[in-house]
């Protein structure tokens, strides 16, 4: 074919886009970007923006709201895992007050979820591909994925089940939306039984069990990848017509994300440029 259009005087076509039906099919694409997201986990901070709000159980009202701002760190590497550390600035900015908390808030680290592809974590997952979709000026692929493990606190992205939406030329993330893992089937079984559990004065000796939706999006962008930009949880409580009645909601937003030693696409890419040749002297 290449010899047929050659001796017409044109260039030979460029081949097609390999066609994209199946999770395996989209394996090349998703590991050459899982490669990059981890390299960009080996080290950044940024801004952090945590807003909780507690909601009503007869209202439906938010009660009760919080802001907290942290300073987030991302640290580790693929043999020994990654940890977030949230260090909070002290109210007076003196930096000796300055002190590393743990907050819970009842979802994994939102990076993790940009890990999702890479070796570290595809063993504790099932995969198919879900289809395609329009997100904003993104032409994506929908991921489906399952997690392997109970859910316990939900810290850990194998304790979730959801979609993740990919670019399809790039394969940067773009959103990703989870649940605990068999939430649909257990939550109402849960209900079921503490409804008719144990009460004191009318008052369940249990708490109420809750549900989960989590979403993430990708809104930051540097050296040519998407990071967490926004993330939500929602809790929930399944009222007696097995209605979702709201009972928390958290909000993050991540923002400055600086890399330690990358300062440049090209550094993040391995792909610096040579320094040019010196002149030749005279």
């Amino acid at each position: 074919m290449g010899l047929f259009f050659a001796s017409l005087g044109l260039t030979t076509p460029p081949d097609p886009a390999p066609v994209v039906d199946t999770f395996d099919a989209a394996l090349p694409l998703l590991d050459r970007r899982a490669a990059m997201y981890e390299k960009a986990a080996l080290g950044f901070s940024c801004d952090e923006t945590v807003i909780e709000g507690k909601f009503s159980s007869r209202t439906g009202e938010n009660k009760r709201e919080q802001k907290t701002h942290y300073d987030y760190l991302y640290e580790g590497n693929p043999e020994t895992g990654f940890r977030e550390v949230r260090m909070r600035p002290s109210s007076g900015g003196d930096p000796q007050d300055t002190r590393q908390v743990d907050p819970d808030l009842s979802a994994p680290g939102a990076y993790d979820w940009a890990l999702l592809f890479t070796p570290r974590y595809r063993d504790h997952f099932r995969f198919e591909l879900a289809g395609q979709e329009q997100v904003g000026f993104h032409r994506t692929l929908v991921i489906g994925f399952r997690g392997t493990k109970t859910f316990e606190r939900g810290r850990e992205i194998p304790e979730w089940s959801g979609r993740a939406w990919v670019d399809s030329e790039t394969g940067n993330f773009v959103k990703v939306e989870a649940t605990p893992n068999d939430q649909d089937e257990l939550l109402p079984l849960r209900t079921a039984e503490w409804m008719k559990g144990l009460r004191i004065a009318g008052v369940p000796v249990k708490h109420q069990p809750r549900g989960y939706h989590y979403q993430l999006l990708f809104t930051v962008e540097k050296f040519g990848l998407l990071f967490p930009g926004e993330a939500e949880t929602r809790l929930f409580a399944l009222t007696t017509s097995g209605e979702e009645e709201i009972r928390e909601r958290i909000a993050q937003k991540f923002r400055n994300y600086v890399f330690f030693g990358v300062h440049s696409a090209e550094e993040f890419a391995g792909t610096t440029p040579s320094p040019p040749n010196p002149k030749p002297t005279p």
